[in-house]
């Protein structure tokens, strides 16, 4: 049969529009797809922030709980002790060294060149110091100061008057600041030996007040120990007179 041109042109239309109509509508598929990729991507993000969060954790962050003085308060409110004025203002020939992990003195002068009175006495009454850098420095002055060479020779005349700073950090309500008091009354009994017998009582009395603290009750012992082995016989008796569950050393 025949059929004339113009009807299959119009026949032959339908056949090409169709696959036109699909092809445009595949674009709204994958535009709907897109949407989808980024809100994934959006829920990724917080995933990669917060693995590269733990970053911030560096060794330093340790210290962001340790207590710094305001440099910029009031004389008045500044400093506890007179340890922190006498330091603030360089009557301490030290400064401290901060490392990668530790802290530590380092020394303008050689300590043993250095006179005691008042300077051991001062670092004393800085063991009652709760802000950095002031408590740190006035514990780590007074170990090095009893520890270098002559040392235990000047500190004898100075214990009277290094006892009472002692006691106060003993009697403080902060464990830091007691902690200070026993390690110093330590660190000063193996230096002056016999010499701290006289004044034992007054420091063994405020250590045992706190010996039932599980944290605390270990370097009490020590201290006492301390006491005992550069005291003596006359030490170990002022000590059991304090404390009647103590143990000698020698036994």
């Amino acid at each position: 049969m025949n059929i004339p041109m113009h009807s299959r042109a119009a026949a032959a239309t339908p056949a090409v529009a169709a696959p036109r109509s699909r092809s445009t509508a595949a674009p709204p598929a994958e535009s709907a797809k897109a949407p989808a990729k980024a809100g994934e991507a959006k829920e990724k993000a917080p995933t990669a922030r917060s693995t590269s969060a733990g970053w911030s954790d560096l060794p330093s962050s340790r210290l962001k709980s340790v207590k710094c003085a305001d440099p910029f308060a009031s004389k008045a409110n500044q400093f506890k002790t007179k340890f922190g004025s006498v330091y603030n203002g360089g009557g301490i020939p030290c400064r401290l060294n901060h490392g990668a992990v530790n802290i530590k003195l380092q020394w303008g002068r050689d300590p043993a060149e250095l006179p005691y009175d008042p300077l051991l006495v001062t670092c004393a009454e800085g063991l009652c110091e709760t802000e950095h850098p002031y408590a740190f420095a006035s514990r780590a002055c007074f170990e090095e100061l009893l520890a270098a060479q002559g040392g235990p020779e000047k500190a004898l005349p100075l214990v009277p008057r290094i006892i009472p700073s002692i006691r106060a950090a003993l009697v403080s309500p902060n464990k830091k600041v007691f902690e200070g008091g026993v390690d110093a009354a330590a660190q000063l009994s193996q230096a002056v030996g016999e010499a701290l017998n006289p004044f034992i009582n007054v420091l063994v009395v405020q250590m045992n007040k706190r010996s039932n603290d599980k944290h605390l009750a270990h370097k009490i012992l020590a201290a006492m120990q301390s006491f005992e082995e550069y005291g003596g016989p006359l030490a170990f008796k002022v000590i059991k007179s304090k404390v009647p569950t103590y143990c000698s050393i020698h036994i």
